[in-house]
């Protein structure tokens, strides 16, 4: 339990003897009806309050609107205990309760709206468990190519632990592709946010990692060419998926294209062929062309020997031949004892710099063409973004009001629930001290009055 919930369960011990004092002399001195309604009213409005913190989906998702549920239920036994004890302007008195009743109806439908929320994906609904809100979900999707006909493997998605804290906002997106020969799996991902510390976490965009190569033993260029319709495939149908399956903002500010090796590339070409889609690239050790290793078979193979035809698809010539009204946000990454490919990127985000883009390049100190390599680079990327999503609004931890960050939604509820019943207490008991304070104090003001007339008296 956290330190509200226990600061809470204490105010509502030290609070539950001088309530149960007031109910027993209540019903000893024979109460009116009045008292009797109210504090049934009372002790009703807590076992619903009970019941929704163990039956609700999400009532952790309720936040501050327990104040308002708790004032609803505050309410209207106390209109009801009016009603019942009024013996003139009884309708009067019937209309209050009346109004009081539906106000209290609404209050409660309102505050408790959020708490019927469950994070859904592509129609599935995603587990809230510490482990999930500490962690984030992983889960493998199904993308359909529709518009392409390209036939790819499954994608996998990983879901911020700080959307699944507040599902009803919206996240930027990434579109990831890793190298070849490879799989669309999320373990550079995670390790990379993992790097950068829960705060980073929470605060992460979706990631889709999706499968732009078919196989793992094939190499298609990322044009649509005799190997498939590959561009659009992964620039109509993944970003349509998203669309419809995620809760993702639609500014292209909050749309990122990345990848690595042969999905470095690719995310160097998409972004710069289709700049009104995504707002930002990363491109981790991407040669600077498709088959970049064997440029005449690949000539040959995929673009049916046009020279011209192969080179429009280089990332570096879509760059110069295009203006960018609205630059994007270039982030390029090298091993700095990659051989081979720094050379490449080093060229493909100078042209991105000539491009009006606005470029950030990092060679990895003692890293080739490796692992630690696509880790480092994706840290980088990732913590460079975020920390512009934070400034926009795009993004947020997805704190909780009064709960830890891994809390179950019931145990989140809970603590909820139980500080503002400590707080009501609180206000409560701190009340009655005025008015007994009030009280004593008039009662030794008329004690005082009543001794000087006896003196004054006596004197005369």
């Amino acid at each position: 339990m956290s330190a509200f919930a226990w600061l809470a369960a204490a105010l509502v011990l030290v609070g539950a003897y001088p309530a149960y004092r007031f109910a027993r002399r209540a019903w000893r001195f024979r109460a009116t009806a009045t008292v009797i309604a109210v504090i049934a009213g009372q002790i009703v409005a807590l076992v619903l309050v009970g019941l929704g913190v163990a039956l609700l989906p999400r009532p952790d998702l309720v936040g501050a609107g327990w104040f308002v549920l708790v004032l609803a239920a505050t309410v209207l036994p106390l209109a009801i205990g009016d009603l019942i004890q009024s013996a003139g302007a009884r309708a009067v008195r019937a209309v209050v309760a009346g109004v009081a009743g539906v106000l209290t109806i609404v209050a409660v439908g309102v505050a408790a709206a959020p708490a019927f929320a469950q994070p859904t994906i592509a129609g599935r609904s995603i587990p809230v468990t510490a482990k999930t809100l500490a962690d984030g979900y992983q889960l493998a999707v199904r993308i359909p190519e529709a518009a392409s006909g390209f036939v790819a493997r499954d994608a996998h998605l990983f879901v911020p632990p700080g959307w699944l804290r507040d599902p009803s906002g919206t996240r930027p997106v990434v579109e990831m592709m890793m190298g070849q020969p490879g799989n669309p799996t999320l373990g550079a991902t995670l390790d990379a946010l993992h790097s950068l510390g829960d705060d980073r976490l929470n605060q992460a965009p979706f990631v889709l990692v999706v499968d732009q190569l078919g196989a793992v033993d094939k190499n298609p260029p990322c044009a649509d060419t005799s190997a498939g319709n590959l561009d659009t495939y992964l620039s109509q149908d993944v970003p349509a998926w998203i669309d419809a399956n995620l809760a993702v903002s639609k500014d292209r500010a909050d749309r990122v294209i990345a990848g690595f090796s042969h999905g470095g590339e690719c995310a160097a070409y998409l972004g710069a062929k289709h700049p009104e889609t995504w707002g930002a690239v990363i491109d981790i050790s991407g040669p600077d062309k498709p088959g970049e290793y064997r440029p005449t078979v690949t000539r040959d193979k995929y673009f049916g020997g046009d020279q011209v035809a192969y080179e429009k698809t280089w990332p570096a010539n879509i760059l110069a031949a295009n203006d960018y009204p609205h630059p994007l946000v270039g982030i390029f990454v090298a091993g700095a004892e990659d051989p081979h490919f720094r050379q490449q990127v080093e060229d493909t985000a100078t042209a991105a710099e000539k491009a009006g883009w606005k470029v950030t390049y990092w060679a990895v100190p003692g890293e080739g063409h490796s692992g630690p390599t696509l880790v480092k680079g994706l840290a980088t990327g990732y913590n460079q973004l975020i920390g512009s999503w934070l400034k926009t609004g795009a993004t947020g931890a997805g704190d909780r009001f009064l709960c830890a960050a891994d809390q179950t939604a019931q145990a989140c509820g809970l603590t909820q629930a139980a500080a503002v019943a400590g707080t009501v207490a609180i206000v409560d008991l701190s009340a009655l001290a005025v008015f007994l304070v009030i009280a004593l104090g008039l009662f030794f003001a008329r004690q005082g009055v009543t001794l000087r007339r006896a003196r004054a008296s006596a004197d005369d």
